[in-house]
């Protein structure tokens, strides 16, 4: 047992009908998630109060990292490798973090590498990552990754540029898909998204130039059917910040709302191919501006009447967006997804290189996260020296210096320096997996131990919240909530199961 205060009443009658009730309780709700390791297959409840749902109608929160390490970058310098190698290590650390999710990076031009052939290799490594992360309770989003359209767009050195500078190359599309029909590689400086060439090949591929985006689509239908009975598949990102090309506007919104209905279209067909196939969710990007300033353009198309849709810019406001505070960031994130009818999700945020300094925006940034009541990943597990981002270090540089992600490491060379104690202390602090019917407000702070929220539900449901271990208590105390409860202890901390319904409230001290 473990502390605890509130309401322990049970029903009326006696302790026989009582470890009945219990007994019945139990196994009705764990009679649905056999075969699912713990995962239940997840969908989203649109309208008014829209929210991503699990099978016993529970609000669930999706919060944990970006990982990159089946990525497919740009390599500038040999001596640098562009990746960290990934295992089943990684993903115990972030279980121990209370992570219940991963936004896996993938490259079409690792799908893909020549037309029509698919990397069936490609794909059971990420099915082994699927399964690692299950393995350890968190959900995969499988995100078709590319910047500045792939890597095979980088300045031959042949061109002056003046004041703009060369292009580097980055990730994406595969050689064969990229037509950039002889435009300049120069670029604004600092800005990856601004050269006539990357436009060059958006705009081929919004075009469907030679059938580069049925090609993409087809990767897709693959992927979907691969994971279509996978409940440990929470969705499909269906591009990462995508660039506009050289139709603004009509870019923004027609023609790249008719990609996101195309794609989808092809991922429900290949769903419904499969014995036991169901619906994922598609989780879809406004174009690449909005992590530049925290606003653009609205995609438009059929897309929109899909049930299984969140919208997930991401929320970089306070951080590299170079407009706009953390609270304008979710408002215009909350603002749009309202005129979707949709929940948002924020596929990317974070500080970087700043160390200590950084614990602050990070959380302001949780605050609201809580206050929203929403999910995201933070930007990224692990980033190698020779990833494009940190660019400093691809001359040879000597020194080292940290690189903070959610893991501290030293360039050049990829020295581990272990978890980033900011993104600890913040990023594992408690909150509800699984909150039962509606999730009202919700509010974790990680410094005093606490955490308080409310919801309302029609039927008896179940609750489930991570709880991270802390040296302030020795069990989490527990106030509010049903009979039925359960603390299994974890590493780093606990799983939290407490009965509740009609109008709940709950507050755990930790």
């Amino acid at each position: 047992m473990y502390p605890r205060t509130g309401n322990v009443a049970g029903p009326s009658g006696g302790p026989v009908l009582y470890l009945l009730y219990i007994l019945f309780t139990g196994l009705l709700l764990a009679l649905p998630l056999q075969g699912w390791a713990g995962l239940p297959p997840l969908h989203v409840k649109r309208g008014a109060e829209p929210a991503i749902k699990d099978h016993l109608d529970r609000t669930v929160l999706l919060r944990g990292v970006n990982l990159n390490a089946l990525g497919d970058y740009y390599q500038a310098n040999p001596d640098q490798p562009t990746l960290i190698p990934a295992g089943e290590e990684d993903f115990v650390q972030m279980a121990r973090l209370g992570f219940n999710v991963v936004r896996l990076v993938l490259n079409w031009s690792r799908l893909e590498p020549e037309p029509g052939q698919i990397n069936e290799a490609y794909i059971e490594q990420i099915r082994t990552f699927v399964n690692y992360a299950k393995a350890h309770g968190l959900y995969t989003v499988l995100d078709m990754h590319q910047d500045a359209w792939g890597k095979h767009i980088a300045s031959d050195g042949s061109e002056a540029c003046g004041f703009f500078e060369r292009s580097i190359g980055w990730d994406g599309a595969p050689a064969w898909a990229t037509f950039t029909d002889g435009a300049s590689t120069c670029r604004l400086p600092g800005v990856r998204e601004v050269s006539p060439a990357v436009a060059t090949a958006f705009e081929n591929f919004w075009r469907n130039r030679e059938g580069i985006q049925d090609a993409l689509i087809r990767v897709w239908a693959r992927l979907a059917e691969e994971f279509a009975d996978e409940p440990a598949v929470a969705g499909y990102d269906l591009l990462n910040e995508p660039n506009f090309g050289l139709s603004a506007g009509w870019t923004h919104t027609f023609l790249m709302g008719n990609y996101y209905t195309r794609v989808i279209r092809a991922i429900r067909k290949a769903e419904r191919r499969v014995a036991g196939g169901f619906h994922h969710i598609a989780f879809f990007e406004p174009s690449a501006e909005w992590s530049a300033f925290g606003i653009t353009l609205w995609p438009l198309g059929f897309f929109i009447f899909d049930p299984n849709i969140v919208f997930a810019p991401h929320l970089y406001s306070g951080s590299i967006t170079v407009t706009g505070t953390i609270d304008t960031g979710y408002e215009n994130a909350k603002r749009v997804a309202d005129f979707y009818r949709a929940p948002f999700w924020s596929g990317e945020w974070g500080w970087f290189s700043v160390g200590d300094a950084a614990e602050e925006s990070v959380w302001q940034y949780a605050q609201r996260e809580d206050r929203y009541r929403i999910g995201g990943a933070v930007w990224q597990w692990k980033q190698a020296c020779g990833d494009p981002h940190p660019q400093k270090y691809w001359g040879g540089r000597e020194v080292q210096e940290p690189q903070y992600q959610v893991n501290i490491i030293y360039c050049p060379g990829d020295v581990e320096g272990g978890i980033s104690p900011v993104y600890r202390r913040v990023l594992s602090r408690a909150y509800p997996r699984h909150s039962p019917g509606r999730l009202a407000s919700l509010f974790s702070d990680p410094y005093e131990g606490v955490l308080r929220m409310t919801g309302s539900s029609d039927d008896e449901g179940t609750a489930v919240l991570w709880i991270p271990a802390s040296e302030r208590v020795s069990q989490p105390e527990v106030s509010g909530g049903g009979p039925s409860f359960s603390l299994e202890p974890l590493p780093g901390g606990y799983r939290l199961e407490v009965g509740v319904s009609g109008d709940y409230e709950l507050e755990i001290r930790y």
